[in-house]
């Protein structure tokens, strides 16, 4: 008769307090994001400011649940499951969601040729300094998260999804590097090295918005 296998056992606890701890967040965390300011930034670039960083907020929320062995979203961004690597996403999703709901963050809305901006930059922050976001001119051009669906997602992501994109480079959050971009060369480098992975903002990114995308 086949021994017991208590690795089975363990994956299957795992998942289980996986699930019941990201349902008490839920259920014990304040519902929306942190009170933000705003420089030289328009009315309409403050709404859509104000819009993405709600959306960030439900995406890291859905995120937070879809931590799991059995979730698609999980496997195509952080690869093959491995409990030790899991925990390193689970603190980085916390860590994210703790500070846009705590931490009052400064969007300064930048020109091209201001701090780092060009015309295919989306957003910059300097890791060391977690209180700022420099807003590039053509965040503007990506989709609303709350709005799109799995087609109008296309490869850069979605406004929401950048914040939580550059607010994973914090130090104090995720200290995260930018080790591939867009959606397929990031699917791609999960499969074949999900140890830098978890270390990949864009990462992050997509699987925040893949997560909010599903649950609708």
């Amino acid at each position: 008769m086949a021994g017991f296998n208590w690795a089975n056992v363990a994956l299957v606890y795992e998942d289980f307090m996986t699930r019941f701890l990201a349902v008490c967040i839920l259920l014990l965390g304040f519902s929306s994001a942190a009170k933000a300011e705003y420089v030289r930034c328009t009315p309409d670039q403050q709404a859509s400011l104000e819009r993405a960083i709600s959306g960030a907020f439900d995406a890291l929320s859905a995120a937070t649940v879809a931590i799991n062995s059995s979730n698609g979203a999980y496997r195509q961004w952080f690869g093959i499951w491995d409990p030790v690597r899991a925990k390193q996403v689970r603190r980085t999703m916390a860590a994210l969601k703790t500070h846009i709901r705590t931490s009052k963050t400064t969007y300064f809305c930048a020109q091209n040729g201001e701090q780092n901006c060009d015309a295919s930059t989306y957003a910059n922050v300097f890791p060391n300094d977690p209180s700022t976001i420099y807003i590039c001119q053509n965040y503007f051009n990506l989709p609303v998260l709350s709005e799109s669906d799995f087609q109008a997602v296309f490869d850069s992501g979605t406004q929401a999804g950048t914040i939580i994109h550059e607010m994973s480079h914090y130090d104090v959050v995720g200290g995260t590097d930018d080790l591939c971009y867009n959606r397929g060369v990031c699917s791609d480098y999960a499969r074949r090295t999900p140890g830098r992975a978890v270390h990949n903002a864009d990462s992050y990114q997509y699987f925040a918005e893949d997560a909010f995308l599903k649950q609708r």
